[in-house]
């Protein structure tokens, strides 16, 4: 390629809407990103070269195919609502984000492991079948999926959102449904092991929840015990599970949303 060319695919790129940054590029233009080093040195020079700005670069730097399933995650768990005009109206460049890495919004809602089907939330219900609801969640108890506020607002928010909104939070719903008790022994009561730690530690960072010692010791209390066991404390494990220890303070403490729906389950 020469530098023209170079300059001409980067725009048309840019105009497609489609990722800029050096890791996508990589991934997916590899002979470009070493045409663009051949000819102008670095990745970064030859795109202020076709008139991107630095800012549009780094703002796109900070939305990483990671950071974005992060963040559609947290969303998702804090009850936001994530139907795509209103991510557009109100998170744009996370919407954007998504549409670079992805292909689309739908198609970043399902990366991040959200059912697509269930997450058109409506207003709040008039009135609320609380049968239905302990049914629905008995179900999902004999069919042996998870019960966990976390993993529930992936696979089902309408079922989670009518639960707290009908019992005024989703550990009273368990309690209803008589299943508090039995999720939570199921917890304590698990064999850990010391990969068994190091999965429940991804986990959490995959579904975009805090790691904070604090947090942890209210979501997950039988984790945060095994990891001291197995590592000598909760900085450690982090440590060998390759995720850099959170700092104690008022930045963990905003991640808190909903307190009702932190009690271990």
């Amino acid at each position: 390629m020469t530098r023209e060319d170079v300059i001409r695919t980067i725009v048309e790129r840019d105009i497609q809407n489609r990722a800029l940054a050096a890791e996508a590029v990589l991934r997916e233009a590899p002979d470009l990103h070493a045409a663009a080093c051949e000819n102008f040195g670095t990745w970064d020079t030859a795109v202020q070269y076709a008139g991107i700005s630095r800012r549009r670069l780094k703002v796109e730097q900070e939305y990483s195919r990671d950071r974005v399933l992060l963040e559609v995650r947290r969303l998702c768990q804090r009850g936001y609502c994530l139907q795509a005009w209103h991510i557009q109206r109100h998170e744009h460049r996370l919407y954007q984000a998504g549409q670079r890495n992805f292909g689309g919004w739908r198609q970043t809602l399902r990366a991040a492991g959200i059912d697509v089907k269930r997450v058109h939330l409506g207003g709040k219900p008039r009135r609320l079948d609380k049968q239905a609801i302990i049914a629905a969640l008995q179900n999902r108890h004999r069919d042996g999926l998870s019960l966990r506020w976390s993993r529930v607002c992936l696979e089902d928010r309408n079922l989670l959102t009518a639960a707290r909104n009908a019992f005024h939070g989703w550990h009273r719903a368990l309690e209803a449904a008589g299943l508090a008790f039995q999720t939570r022994r199921a917890a304590t009561n698990k064999k850990w092991t010391k990969e068994l730690v190091l999965q429940g530690i991804r986990q959490r960072q995959q579904e975009g929840k805090s790691l904070s010692h604090n947090q942890v010791r209210r979501d997950e209390c039988p984790l945060l015990d095994a990891a001291r066991r197995y590592f000598g404390g909760w900085p450690q494990a982090l440590l060998a599970a390759g995720v850099k220890p959170q700092p104690q303070g008022r930045e963990c403490r905003r991640e808190t949303i909903h307190p009702d729906d932190e009690k271990p389950v």
